[in-house]
């Protein structure tokens, strides 16, 4: 695990910086998320990377020390005690927690990309029970479809077809996420460990799942930024899978449907998974263009979805389409892994998706309007960042005047706000001079979190990237 990761909101603590420190290093030794014998990073590259002195952990390891937690030898570092030293234990850095948060007790939370669940979700809650006819079929049955319950696949097969795609039912898999379609077809795609090819900046849950593999990762330019180098990336790297986000990536941006015409058709020429992540397709300000595989008839193009970005985050429900025989090989490792989604959630799913179009037009309204607060606060509050007004989706690509996001982030959680470092969301750490922010909060929540930047900004900008950041 990632230093930082293992540290999570540290600096959110109470107390003088360096003692925050290290309680949270202590806690993370208890936990087992850095095990005895793992080589902490030197104190002046700790330092830089929590936008600290290096006083502060100095101090903090010294403690450790007097603990009989660390043990340090000249030339050879410091590492937990307990155990036989090893490498520094340095893996990637996971980016799902760092892209939503895990403490919101503490912090204005600008960082989770999600809603509160639509009135529509209550309305289909409070209406659930035996009486309800759909809910009755359901409990009859057994409860186990691994591939989903069909009255849920039928209904997403309809609305994929509406929307451009023709899809049959048995050509979809629900599952509980779509970070569980992305798991799954990331360990079909990738069986001997191939490389894979992401965009930079991309979602952090495919980071994730691809770190998890432990397979090669190249980034390549975002398919929404221009350019036509993928196509050339692929027939060089040769990877087992291509995850793009065409509609609302990072940036914000839509790919135009002339352009995903050539882009389907280039990939669907090559001998490579490539999986389309269209789960906030719901969000574009504008009618969403169909996913890449209406495009080009080829069963290399597979789409993932969810209902969890329009209707609610904690509605964990998400799909995958794609050809029948390979949706069949993904429902049987899926019921080696759950057995099959929650059922009852699925019964909602089903009625959510025939109010679908009035949700959307709810939300898109609501985030129209939350946009352009947001615009507002940020031009008065923060008038050096850059960035460019989004297509959809809940959250801003700002870029920073100066600095490294993943430094400012952390100044930014000891002011009391959570904010997504660019850095995390790209396979090798670029994208680091930006951080993605959630507008899509109530104004009086927006306005405080930027209030909050703002202030850790002033810290940060006058402190140097080299000088000690404290509070």
């Amino acid at each position: 695990m990632h230093i930082q990761d293992a540290l999570a909101d540290w600096s959110a603590r109470s107390g003088p910086l360096y003692a925050r420190l290290s309680t949270a290093l202590t806690a993370a030794i208890e936990r087992g998320d850095i095990p005895p014998g793992t080589v902490l990073p030197p104190e002046r590259s700790l330092a830089k990377r929590l936008a600290i002195g290096r006083s502060t952990v100095m101090h903090a390891y010294a403690r450790l020390r007097e603990a009989g937690i660390l043990e340090t030898r000249q030339g050879s570092g410091s590492w937990v005690t307990g155990g036989q030293r090893t490498g520094n234990g340095e893996a990637p850095r996971e980016s799902l927690p760092v892209a939503a948060l895990r403490n919101p007790a503490a912090l204005v939370d600008l960082a989770t990309a999600a809603l509160p669940a639509h009135r529509r979700l209550r309305d289909a809650v409070a209406a659930l029970g035996v009486a309800d006819p759909d809910t009755a079929v359901a409990l009859d049955t057994p409860g186990y479809h691994p591939a989903g319950l069909p009255a849920l696949r039928a209904a997403l097969a309809d609305r994929l077809t509406t929307q451009g795609l023709p899809t049959a039912a048995d050509q979809v898999l629900v599952t509980t996420g779509d970070q569980q379609g992305l798991s799954l077809l990331a360990a079909h795609a990738l069986p001997d460990r191939e490389p894979a090819i992401v965009e930079a900046p991309t979602s952090p849950g495919i980071l994730d799942v691809l770190h998890g593999l432990s397979v090669p990762l190249r980034g390549a330019p975002p398919v929404t930024a221009g350019g036509d180098e993928l196509p050339a990336l692929v027939d060089r790297i040769r990877p087992g899978l291509v995850y793009l986000v065409p509609t609302l990536g990072p940036l914000g941006r839509v790919l135009r449907v002339g352009d995903r015409r050539r882009l389907a058709t280039a990939l669907a020429e090559r001998d490579t998974l490539v999986v389309d992540d269209v789960s906030q397709a719901g969000l574009v300000f504008e009618q969403a263009p169909p996913p890449l595989a209406a495009y080009a008839e080829s069963d290399n193009l597979l789409t993932v979805g969810s209902l969890s970005k329009l209707h609610w985050g904690g509605l964990r429900l998400g799909w995958v389409r794609g050809p029948a025989p390979l949706v069949a090989a993904l429902a049987r490792a899926k019921a080696r892994a759950d057995l099959g989604t929650p059922v009852l959630d699925q019964v909602l799913a089903t009625r959510l998706l025939g109010a679908e179009d009035e949700v959307r037009a709810e939300r898109v309204a609501e985030l129209r309007d939350r946009l352009a607060h947001a615009a507002a606060t940020l031009t008065a509050s923060l008038p050096e960042f850059r960035w460019t007004p989004p297509e959809g989706g809940l959250s801003l690509w700002l870029q920073l005047p100066a600095g490294t996001a993943t430094a400012f982030s952390e100044v930014a959680t000891r002011f009391g706000v959570a904010v997504v470092p660019g850095g995390v969301l790209s396979p090798r750490g670029l994208s680091d001079d930006h951080v993605r922010v959630v507008y899509a909060r109530p104004p009086e929540v927006f306005d405080e979190g930027v209030h909050r930047l703002a202030a850790a900004w002033a810290r940060y900008r006058h402190s140097g990237d080299d000088q000690p950041v404290l509070l």
